[in-house]
């Protein structure tokens, strides 16, 4: 009887084919092996992380460019239609009227009679220290009143300087610094024209000095430039020039006692003096009207100074004042 067990089999009680089954096993094993799919790392899905970011980016930096492309086409399709050029992109003033000063020479004075600076007061011939300093302040009000007090600035009223004076000089000057605007006026005062001022305090630098005058004199010398702020339409200034004219003033005040002096001529008066102006408008000059220099319709924009002027010693009170006319 034939013997059917697998074990009795006489292919597998052969030890030769027995060998190379079991080798051959062996190899269709490590093949099996190789065959399965190792996980990945956790660095590699982070790389893969990574690329997918990159390509999202990428795609819709393209989508937008597109975008953008289309759209300028169509503005120039739009220009070309019409028969207009293409529209330039607006410029920028150069004023900013909310800081006026910037980029001037005024850019770090102070504001107002706080950017004159006086001495301290000392004995001065006939005049103790204490009577000095009453001198600088009175000299002070008189600056103020002059060049920056309200009624003068805004209507050209004189009469905050007159009530400073001597009666005498009082009674001389009052029908010029109360009377309409003339350029005698306008030596004594700064009279602003139609174009208005911001609402900024004008700005100051300069100095006192003292010395002795006759017996029962004493003069005080003012050193000081004052620059004003105008308001201007922004197609009416291009630079701070336009819109900051500068007034420059070396003034003599004598201070007389009495007695000596009667009292008709004790207290304040004006003594020699000069002025001078820049970056203003030259029609409004020769009218003794403070203007800034946009307002002359003749003559081009921030013309600026003249070339053989050095602006910086212009305004410098401790610089001999300049004699050459800006206006001609």
């Amino acid at each position: 009887m034939e013997d059917r067990r697998l074990e009795t089999h006489p292919d597998l009680m052969d030890p030769e084919w027995r060998k190379q089954a079991e080798r051959e096993a062996r190899i269709g094993a490590k093949k099996d092996r190789k065959r399965i799919p190792k996980p990945r790392s956790r660095r590699r899905f982070r790389m893969s992380r990574r690329g997918r970011v990159l390509t999202l980016f990428l795609v819709v930096t393209v989508v937008v460019l597109g975008a953008g492309a289309v759209v300028m086409q169509q503005l120039r399709g739009r220009d070309a239609g019409s028969g207009q050029p293409p529209r330039a992109a607006p410029v920028a003033i150069g004023v900013d009227l909310a800081r006026p000063y910037e980029r001037t020479p005024a850019a770090n004075w102070r504001e107002g009679i706080a950017g004159i600076t006086m001495p301290r007061g000392e004995p001065v011939g006939d005049f103790t220290a204490q009577e000095v300093e009453a001198g600088f302040r009175t000299v002070t009000q008189a600056i103020a009143a002059a060049r920056l007090g309200t009624p003068v600035l805004r209507a050209g009223d004189g009469s905050e300087l007159l009530a400073l004076l001597t009666p005498n000089e009082r009674a001389r000057l009052e029908p010029t610094l109360t009377g309409p605007v003339t350029i005698e006026k306008g030596n004594f005062l700064t009279l602003i024209g139609p174009k208005g001022l911001l609402p900024v305090t004008p700005r100051m630098t300069g100095f006192l000095t003292v010395k002795a005058g006759r017996t029962g004199e004493l003069i005080i010398h003012a050193s000081y430039t004052t620059a004003y702020a105008f308001d201007a339409l922004p197609s009416e200034a291009r630079t701070p020039a336009d819109i900051v004219p500068f007034v420059r003033d070396e003034q003599d005040y004598v201070i007389r006692k009495a007695p000596p002096f009667d009292k008709a001529d004790a207290g304040l008066d004006f003594g020699d003096g000069a002025a001078y102006r820049t970056r203003m408008a030259c029609d409004a000059a020769k009218a003794g009207i403070l203007a800034p220099q946009y307002a002359d319709k003749d003559r081009p924009v921030a013309v600026g100074m003249p070339v053989a002027v050095d602006e910086v010693a212009t305004y410098d009170p401790t610089k001999p004042l300049p004699s050459l006319e800006t206006c001609k």
